[in-house]
């Protein structure tokens, strides 16, 4: 019997994500593999965890925003692993990390449809120099 939350698009972006950072894990070097790839895993398995704790009505409110900083640590662990040489090749880097942004732009963009986020007034243009 399928669950109420694997219907959703971001359920299944996460999932993908997981199953490609698991893929691009195994084929970090054994120094990387149980240290920062086991941290890569646990992020990935708690952002499903999330979703779908996200996906109860009553508890968006709660989740949504651990959902966001938790897919931003999983991107902060991925720069890691760019910076230490623990992906085996910059082409499964961009591509991991090409569906943790995706990942991140569903889930941000959830948050805001649920109004948990207050609307950010927009930044001021840099000051120029000299007169105006």
């Amino acid at each position: 019997m399928a669950s109420y939350y694997e219907a959703l698009p971001i359920f299944r972006a996460a999932m993908d994500c997981a199953v490609r950072v698991d893929a691009a894990v195994q084929r970090f070097p054994k120094g990387h593999k149980y240290t920062l790839g086991s941290q890569m895993r646990a992020a990935c398995a708690e952002i499903l965890l999330l979703v779908a704790r996200g996906n109860r009505r009553a508890e968006r409110a709660r989740w949504l925003p651990v959902l966001c900083d938790r897919i931003e640590e999983l991107k902060l662990l991925c720069q890691l692993g760019k910076e230490v040489k623990a992906f085996d090749s910059f082409n499964r880097y961009g591509a991991v990390v090409e569906q943790v942004v995706a990942l991140a732009r569903q889930a941000e963009a959830w948050r805001r449809s649920q109004g948990s986020i207050a609307a950010r007034p927009e930044p001021a243009p840099p000051a120029r120099g000299g007169r105006p």
